[in-house]
């Protein structure tokens, strides 16, 4: 069963691409017809959804939308919860995006599972 893959997922692919980090922000944001803000916010994981600009990077670097492995546990109840705040909340958009970066903090706290490496911290150039 494959599956669109979430943006946390999109995240990691991105700023794990060799692709992308082999060349400047200026070459790929005047090869894809972007501006290079928009192109450095994207390479940094700076984007809630995907959009236009977002696919055109994914695209440049080859990066697939789609997955077999399925949801965690975690990304599972996270959907979950953003289906019943949109269902049962008058500000059903403003709590699902409350739930959005509250599981993205939880996330970014916890632990690698296993097999799964914690990516690599930024050095200070």
């Amino acid at each position: 069963m494959t599956r669109p893959k979430t943006i946390p997922e999109l995240r990691s692919e991105i700023q794990a691409s060799a692709k992308l980090q082999a060349e400047s922000q200026s070459a790929i944001a005047s090869c894809l017809g972007l501006n290079q803000a928009t192109v450095s916010r994207i390479l940094r994981g700076q984007f809630k959804r995907r959009s236009k600009a977002v696919d055109k990077v994914l695209t440049y670097a080859k990066i697939i939308c789609i997955t077999d492995s399925p949801l965690t546990p975690f990304e599972i109840k996270v959907t979950q919860l953003e289906k019943l705040a949109a269902v049962r909340s008058p500000n059903g958009r403003h709590a699902a995006k409350l739930i959005r970066l509250a599981a993205e903090l939880v996330e970014s706290s916890l632990p690698p599972a296993e097999g799964e490496s914690m990516p690599a911290a930024p050095t200070a150039s």
